[in-house]
């Protein structure tokens, strides 16, 4: 074992930038996601600015989001950039030495981000990953040859992973078009025959959320009642990393019998039911993809049962992630310092209902295309497991490194 500090000739906080138009990027704590950058949402500081030449990331630097609940632990791999890119103090850079294989060590510390949540100090919804902790963090530390081993095979887990997700982010992408070429700019088939009244075709109509389908939540599920294996339970966090196609950072489990017993009397979530989260972070849909046995907690999450409806789940599904949708669940809050949405307020939110043959159509039209990405998530989740389960094995020599 040694300590992260003994292989890493920088770890340090990025700048407080001014933010501009157009300049140098600077990468921030969203964009650090699945092990990947996203540019995308980066912003910019002024090139004319003089920084610490240090602070200017380079090729095989580890970035770690360093501040904030939710976020805190988040590890990147910074593979180089034909630009100058910087990062903002809300992250740490890790720049590995010669004594250390710097993909190893990324792919250590991502498969290790539970260890840096643990280390956050502070309240609870601002916590800080100091410097002086990570300095600290004790690592397993093979030679260089096995380091190096390790880091390919991982490698080829981490590239299967990232192509299944680009192609789940095309597949979202071509199905919100088709909602959106049908259901806002109302290019539905047979369209131009049909006619319209107000806005509102001939034979749709305009439901309350509520006589549509049965909204609810669950059963009050206690901290006590955590247990370290059994059925995945789902808070606000775990669904809105779900429905950004992330992985779960730290599951939370609770025992199969107390779930058997709350399914018995109380039913649980199935395939094509959405859960929507309502406080704080409001109007996150999860469209559940599958029967895989899960749980989920009360109050945060709302249990839209549109497996009554599998016609219908698709739509509202599109429709809760439509620029349309959420606006009426955010007119539909309550609150100031702490917004939520109830469940009696959701089931009197107004939508569109098509009528039934175009809905037919659509849910048609989106069955291959959610079916494709039901199966490269599942591919997916497995490649997770058999990766994370890997490392472990490596490092102990259970497995040999060949």
């Amino acid at each position: 074992m040694v300590k992260l500090g003994d292989v890493c000739e920088l770890i340090a906080r990025g700048i407080t930038p001014k933010y501009v138009d157009s300049g140098i990027k600077v990468i921030n704590q969203k964009c650090i996601r699945n092990f990947n950058i996203e540019y995308t949402v980066a912003r910019n500081t002024d090139k004319n600015n003089k920084y610490n030449k240090e602070k200017f990331l380079k090729e095989n630097d580890i970035l770690i989001n360093s501040t904030g609940t939710g976020t805190l632990g988040r590890v990147a791999f910074f593979k180089g950039n034909k630009k100058e890119v910087l990062v903002d103090s809300h992250v740490t850079i890790v720049r590995p030495n010669k004594e250390i294989i710097p993909s190893f060590l990324a792919y250590y510390l991502h498969l290790n981000e539970n260890v840096l949540v643990g280390l956050g100090r502070g309240a609870t919804n601002q916590q800080e990953l100091n410097k002086s902790d990570l300095v600290r963090l004790k690592i397993q530390l093979p030679d260089l040859k096995t380091q190096e081993k390790i880091g390919n095979l991982l490698l080829k887990y981490y590239e299967s992973i990232k192509n299944n997700n680009r192609r789940i982010e095309i597949l979202e992408q071509t199905a919100e078009e088709i909602y959106k070429e049908w259901f806002v700019r109302m290019r539905f088939p047979g369209y131009k025959n049909t006619k319209s009244d107000q806005g509102i075709p001939g034979g749709w109509e305009v439901k309350k959320l509520g006589s549509l389908i049965n909204i609810s939540s669950s059963k009050r599920v206690y901290s006590s009642d955590y247990v370290e294996s059994g059925v995945p339970f789902y808070r606000s966090k775990e669904v809105i990393q779900l429905s950004n196609g992330e992985t779960i950072s730290d599951m939370l489990y609770i025992s199969n019998e107390k779930y058997r017993k709350f399914k018995e009397k109380f039913g649980a979530p199935q395939k094509n039911d959405i859960l929507l989260t309502s406080v704080g972070t409001i109007g996150v849909p999860m469209l559940v993809r599958n029967n895989n046995p899960f749980y989920f907690k009360d109050g945060n999450l709302t249990w839209i049962q549109s497996s009554s409806n599998a016609k219908l789940a698709n739509y509202l599904y599109y429709w809760l992630k439509s620029g349309a949708g959420q606006q009426q669940i955010l007119s539909s809050t309550i609150g100031t310092s702490q917004s939520a949405l109830t469940i009696e307020n959701l089931k009197r939110v107004k939508v569109i209902i098509p009528e039934d043959t175009v809905l037919s159509r659509f849910n048609h039209l989106l069955s291959d295309i959610i079916e494709s990405i039901n199966n490269f998530t599942t591919q997916n989740q497995n490649l997770i497991r058999q990766r994370d389960l890997l490392l472990p094995r490596l490092m102990n020599g259970t497995i040999e490194v060949k």
